[in-house]
């Protein structure tokens, strides 16, 4: 936990969490069902006035992270930053597979970020960006497993 000093007393940071990201969509449920296919996450469509809405949630026992998807009219009001997701249990890679046969676009393959993890980088079909991390140290996340032949060699970043 961080904490910073002023006139000799500490301030802690509150712990923040993630709690939703929200993805600019026109089409929600085929976003929905592209998600779905790529990392198994379930949706729900929201009732309300607004733009259509489908919430996203990964499969149980899961963190309770979820997405949102919103649909045309309101495209406009969302930036499409990247948003990062982290993958446990199967090689970047296996991911990076499923993202091209539903229709996405691989912008990077997974490269070794430091002595960290991998991180790889993916378009949806939508044009929204996503990384992909893996810890080092995660089940099935041996720079073997994820780094394609001919992909760059270990970065210096950090």
């Amino acid at each position: 936990m961080l904490d910073y000093r002023r006139s000799g007393e500490i301030a802690v940071m509150p712990r923040a969490t993630l709690s939703q990201v929200e993805i600019a969509s026109p089409d929600p449920a085929r976003s929905a069902e592209f998600f779905h296919r790529v990392f198994g996450w379930d949706a729900m469509a929201v009732p309300w006035d607004g733009p259509t809405y489908v919430r996203m949630f990964p499969p149980a026992p899961a963190e309770p992270v979820g997405a949102g998807v919103l649909a045309p009219d309101a495209v406009g009001i969302l930036d499409r930053l990247t948003i990062v997701v982290r993958i446990e249990g199967e090689p970047l890679t296996a991911v990076l597979d499923r993202v091209r046969a539903e229709g996405g676009e691989v912008a990077l393959e997974p490269i070794p970020i430091s002595t960290s993890g991998l991180y790889a980088r993916f378009f949806d079909p939508d044009g929204n960006s996503f990384g992909l991390w893996q810890d080092r140290n995660t089940s099935d996340g041996s720079p073997e497993s994820n780094v394609r032949p001919g992909a760059p060699p270990e970065s210096a970043a950090g």
